[in-house]
């Protein structure tokens, strides 16, 4: 059967797996075949598809050869900015994420709500009629109709580490992983390797963001050395940022010899799982913050003594501001004075999923269905032997994985270290297969074909 089809690109598992793959089930029941997996993966094979409709995740200039080709091909292509949920500054933000040559080459521009739609709007005037907004489908997954695929996670970590308070830790400006022994930080790689002028209103506000994230972070290792005199019967799981160098937690933790503060070492555990399970979640200027808002969570903001531009208004008026390690020390003496924020109406002009009975996920499948001229093909690929091709080609490369695990075989390198971070087994064929079916008993989809093309790349069909 003829059938439309939409690639749905993963590049970072324990944030996008659970949101993309129910979008991608419910798609089916809407008469599309879907691709979805590791987003360099499905790269690769853009070029032996049939043209359909791409889902993106960002557009920056990385992203230009690929676009390219896609344009040429003439595929549809959608795409949102996940890094602009929330900004300081949305007219920096979108300046710096959005002002490149990829942007008119796309479609549809997904959008968060009002405050950026508006922006980007104004900067960019022509693509009135392109930007779309959706709200994020990941946020989708907090409420509490689908809070259910949280729950075997969540109560395995609640089994392994009962009551505690998570720490999501925000520090991505000054304990980042190095990918190059040459860069001394993101500002100078800013503007040595991307030209960034010294003096714009990008670089000020990193500068900034710097400065408030060391202040940060050593009263955060204030606070942390008292916890457990302080707190002696109170357990703080810290989970750093996917960006930071764990090793300087690991480090730390080690040299202080600590027994109530445990650092998450399992890359690939949902951070809503985290946050579902814990009693308390502590962050500083962070989207985990939202996250833990979405599931009802007492929520604290710890952030520097003075006030600085970059800080996020919307996530202060969400939570339970602190300024230092002292009053941090207060407010979790006195926990009944720590606020659950209600909603209120203007929360949803920043982010749409915050409306009553909305559905950003049956929003974006809408915005599908209004793409014009989207042909309808028998299979994804343009020939018939390309299927041949691909399983040999999946055989041989699932054979070198076993190979290389019976062997032990583990690569060192940066981009190795961000990669297993970043997706680990989560797009094995077992786990995702576990992953589509746990997902499906949401959706009830009946006849359900699953296909593996190549490792970390499937083909979901509705036979």
């Amino acid at each position: 059967m003829k059938k439309k089809i939409i690639f749905i690109l993963i590049e970072s598992a324990k944030r996008e797996l659970n949101s993309k793959t129910l979008l991608a089930l419910r798609a089916l029941n809407k008469n599309y075949r879907v691709v979805i997996g590791h987003k360099g993966t499905i790269w690769s094979i853009f070029n032996k598809c049939n043209p359909g409709i791409v889902l993106l995740k960002s557009f920056g200039p990385k992203n230009t050869d690929t676009i390219n080709l896609l344009k040429k091909k003439k595929f549809k292509i959608l795409s949102n900015d996940e890094e602009i949920i929330l900004a300081w500054d949305m007219n920096e933000r979108i300046e710096y994420r959005m002002n490149n040559e990829n942007l008119n080459k796309i479609d549809v521009l997904l959008t968060v709500g009002d405050t950026d739609s508006n922006e980007i709007k104004k900067q960019f005037p022509k693509l009135l009629n392109k930007t779309k907004k959706v709200g994020n489908i990941r946020l989708e997954l907090l409420k509490k109709k689908n809070r259910s695929l949280l729950d075997d996670e969540t109560d395995n970590i609640r089994k392994k580490h009962g009551n505690f308070i998570l720490f999501t830790t925000q520090f991505g400006r000054v304990n980042i992983i190095k990918r190059s022994e040459k860069s001394i930080d993101f500002v100078f790689s800013r503007v040595i390797d991307d030209k960034a002028d010294p003096e714009s209103a990008h670089i000020l506000n990193v500068n900034n963001q710097i400065s408030m994230q060391r202040e940060i972070l050593l009263q955060t290792i204030k606070f942390l050395d008292n916890f457990e005199v302080n707190f002696p019967n109170k357990k703080i799981i810290i989970s750093p940022h996917p960006v930071e160098n764990k090793l300087f937690w690991e480090d730390y933790i080690s040299k202080r010899k600590f027994k109530n503060i445990i650092l998450n070492k399992d890359n690939l555990i949902s951070i809503n799982s985290l946050i579902n399970a814990s009693d308390l979640v502590i962050s500083s200027n962070s989207t985990s913050l939202l996250e833990a808002y979405l599931l009802d969570k007492k929520i604290i903001n710890f952030l520097g003594k003075k006030t600085r531009l970059v800080e996020i208004d919307f996530l202060k008026k969400i939570s339970n501001v602190v300024r230092s390690a002292d009053e941090l020390v207060n407010i979790l003496n006195s926990e009944n004075n720590i606020k659950k924020i209600d909603k209120t109406p203007d929360m949803a002009k920043t982010i749409k999923n915050l409306e009553y009975d909305y559905d950003a996920i049956d929003e974006l499948i809408n915005v599908f269905s209004d793409i014009k001229h989207v042909e309808s093909f028998e299979s994804i690929f343009i020939s018939k032997k390309t299927n041949k091709i691909f399983y040999l080609k999946n055989f041989f490369r699932e054979f070198k994985n076993l190979v290389k695990k019976l062997i032990k075989f583990k690569r060192n390198t940066v981009y190795d270290d961000l990669y297993r971070e970043k997706i680990g087994d989560k797009l094995s064929y077992k786990s995702f297969y576990k992953k589509v079916n746990q997902i499906n008993k949401i959706e009830k989809i009946k006849n359900l074909k699953f296909t593996q093309l190549i490792p970390k790349v499937f083909l979901l069909d509705k036979e």
